[in-house]
């Protein structure tokens, strides 16, 4: 399974290729047409000519806010919306692209990987402060599958025991605190065999404003143990169904752990991404750009705008599709175990490898 391109997801040379506008619009169409949104053929009597006008700036917003869903799925930061380059570079201005090294550890063609199928590891850090040098609270791999249009979001117990290139073995998180990014980019790859093509990084503070920034999210339900658990955090929130949450109290029903475990912990955070993407369907374009262009300039990101502006038009059918959402390691695959004085999973690493195969390519 061999895909030609660069691993980290960065455009040759360095150069930011032009956005092909003409083919999005196109690749938009098909897609809309499917789903019975398509523009139609104008019609030639005059008295329709108001109707067109309205229809077309319907269209115009769907453009955009297709657009602005992948790149929330994408990045979850950097909301792109537009159906023109200038829309989107105006988000971007102040966006700068982190370099990310090719891993050290790994020959890069013993790692799994298909054409059609990119994959952006979201990491989400255990402070309110992007500078600072800490654990990796979440992190979720975002795959990106134009083969069968498709979005998965798969989450790493941040408790795996797992080999961390320098360090010896320990928690998957620590990758993060030891040296950022990349060592938990280089660790998940040597350890899963799954190739990174890309990450995102955000502290808790751009997760609240980009949750403000759509005007929150509804949560199906808030059991007792939850309404107790963010009692705990000072969020006084009654046990209910379809509970509206703003941006600090999405943040802390992500974080519930205490009375409950890692695993469910985990679940909720990929609700929650689930639940952001269908707000970011019903949030105006130009409360995207604002929210946007204020979070792009704020995250920590490996990918260049070309490759954004690209992956963004080949994603748009995998956004309008399915979301599918697992987790590493897999039932009856881990075990609970203390290491160096630490609460572990220890994991089959097989297991969980041929799972990824199965179900990421």
């Amino acid at each position: 399974m061999c895909e030609n391109g660069n691993q980290n997801g960065n455009v040759s040379g360095g150069e930011t290729p032009e956005f092909d506008t003409e083919a999005f619009k196109k690749r938009f169409n098909e897609i809309t047409e499917r789903t019975g949104e398509a523009v139609k053929e104008e019609p030639s009597a005059p008295q329709e000519e108001k109707g067109m006008k309205r229809m077309k700036k319907r269209t115009k917003n769907k453009k955009r806010t297709a657009i602005t869903i992948l790149c929330i799925v994408l990045a979850l930061v950097l909301l792109l919306t537009g159906s023109a380059v200038g829309s989107v570079l105006y988000v971007t201005k102040d966006y700068k692209a982190i370099e990310m090294a090719p891993n050290a550890y790994v020959d890069d063609k013993d790692l799994m990987h298909k054409a059609g199928v990119t994959n952006i590891l979201l990491m989400g850090i255990d402070t309110k402060h992007m500078e600072d040098h800490t654990r990796s609270d979440s992190m979720i791999l975002l795959t990106i599958d134009t083969i069968r249009h498709k979005l998965k979001l798969t989450s790493f117990m941040r408790d795996m025991y797992v080999a961390v290139p320098g360090h010896g073995n320990t928690k998957l998180t620590h990758a993060c605190a030891y040296a950022g990014p990349q060592l938990t980019v280089d660790t998940i790859e040597l350890n899963f065999g799954v190739r990174i093509d890309g990450y995102v990084k955000i502290s808790y503070a751009l997760f609240v404003e980009l949750v403000n920034g759509i005007g929150g999210i509804t949560v199906p339900e808030i059991d007792e143990t939850e309404s107790k658990a963010l009692a705990r955090e000072g969020v006084n929130i009654e046990p209910g169904t379809n509970i509206h949450l703003n941006g600090h109290q999405t943040l802390n029903y992500c974080r519930i752990r205490k009375g409950q475990s890692d695993f469910q912990r985990t679940e909720r955070q990929r609700e929650a991404l689930s639940l952001i993407i269908k707000q970011a369907m019903k949030t105006s374009p130009f409360k995207l750009l604002k929210v946007g262009r204020s979070i792009a300039s704020k995250a920590e990101c490996s990918l260049e705008k070309g490759r954004l502006l690209k992956i963004a038009m080949q994603a748009l059918p995998c956004a309008l599709g399915e979301v599918v959402q697992q987790r590493i390691p897999l039932d009856g695959t881990w075990d609970n175990a203390t290491r160096d004085g630490l609460s572990v999973l220890l994991v089959d690493f097989d297991k969980n490898k041929e799972f990824l195969k199965e179900s990421l390519f």
